[in-house]
């Protein structure tokens, strides 16, 4: 017995691409960044790329407003696809054929990100005024 079944959680490198096709079937592509679970000597991590396309569920990226930096959960099986293009060149490529994709965490924009740390400043200033009241 085989089993293909790969599962990937990673932040999505731009905007998913949807196209429709003449047949009227909706293709979502994107790539995500998965980095690996241990550190460098250096400390950094190192960052695999996967791509990653769905057929015809578009209405979910649609719906969740899917971007670039969302942190996603993609399930799926991989697939090597070979062709040649116009030009007589021949391509290959590594894609993992989506079958359940579910968002995990939207990127924070830098506002929302200075809102909550000024949130944060002024719960932390809130309580030190409160520790120094006579009663």
């Amino acid at each position: 017995m085989s089993t293909n079944v790969c599962v990937f959680i990673g932040r999505l490198a731009k905007n998913p691409e949807i196209t429709t096709l003449p047949s009227g079937k909706e293709r979502t592509r994107f790539s995500i960044a998965v980095d690996r679970d241990y550190k460098n000597e250096d400390g950094s991590r190192t960052t695999d790329w996967h791509n990653v396309v769905i057929w015809g569920s578009a209405n979910y990226i649609r719906k969740t407003h899917l971007g670039q930096g969302d942190k996603v959960c993609v399930m799926g099986r991989m697939e090597n696809n070979e062709w040649i293009d116009n030009d007589g060149i021949q391509h290959r490529e590594k894609v993992l054929n989506c079958s359940k994709i579910e968002l995990v965490q939207k990127k924070r924009s830098d506002k929302d990100a200075a809102a909550e740390d000024t949130a944060a400043a002024m719960q932390q200033g809130t309580l030190q005024e409160e520790d120094d009241l006579p009663f």
